[in-house]
């Protein structure tokens, strides 16, 4: 399997471990900095809307990004090419964040009216929804590749439809496009809030990822054929 890896997500790989354990256990101090905060946020900073990318919150949220990038990536960067992917991953992660922050600016404004109609100054208001455990999420910061991981997932699902993927715990195979499409159909309803199975989840990271990787390997599909695709 090792020796198939394809060159950006070898590198990628790489990096988001190095970055996990630098982060992680060298030098804590860095994690707020390179941690994602919503863009009203004292402590938003516009690097981070990458940095973000590389930062992991335990070892089972890096081993799941980067099994699912090993897994999946290869045969996208293979039908791309490398600098392709190379925007293609970005663009997903970057997709994920402009989600996030639309959601999350809806939830700002609602929270801001509110307590501006109970008498609440600016500066309280700021204090009250960035202080953890104050009644809001938008204290939270966003770390991690879900967002990238969900453009591949997504646009591997586009390519590759009808391949079988194992999972565990499941005895028979399942088609790529029911296997992903059953998840990402998940990712859509914890968004708007119809299920709310897992707390502390990125759901509208994941969905945006997914949209952005979609559309990007629909695009380049239709308007680019190639004799790679596998049914």
């Amino acid at each position: 399997m090792f020796d198939n890896i394809s060159p950006v997500v070898k590198n990628l790989l790489i990096l988001n471990v190095v970055v996990f354990i630098g982060a992680g256990f060298i030098a804590p101090e860095l994690s707020d900095d390179l941690t994602l905060w919503y863009y009203q946020n004292p402590k938003f900073q516009v690097w981070q809307i990458v940095t973000h990318m590389f930062m992991h919150g335990s070892i089972m949220h890096i081993v799941f990004n980067m099994y699912a990038l090993l897994i999946f990536g290869p045969p996208l960067e293979r039908w791309m090419g490398t600098n392709k992917f190379i925007f293609f991953y970005f663009a997903s992660g970057i997709g994920a964040y402009l989600l996030t922050t639309v959601i999350d600016f809806i939830e700002y404004q609602s929270i801001v009216s509110e307590l501006a109609g109970q008498g609440y100054g600016a500066q309280e208001i700021t204090e009250i929804i960035f202080t953890p455990n104050r009644g809001t999420n938008l204290w939270q910061g966003m770390v991690g590749a879900s967002g990238c991981i969900f453009g591949v997932l997504a646009g591997f699902a586009y390519m590759y439809p009808n391949i079988k993927l194992q999972i565990l715990f499941i005895p028979y195979p399942i088609a790529a496009k029911w296997l992903i499409g059953a998840y990402v159909l998940y990712e859509t309803l914890s968004t708007f809030g119809i299920l709310s199975l897992q707390d502390n989840v990125g759901h509208a990271a994941h969905l945006g990822g997914a949209i952005f990787g979609f559309i990007m390997v629909w695009y380049w599909k239709r308007n680019d054929m190639d004799s790679y695709r596998i049914d």
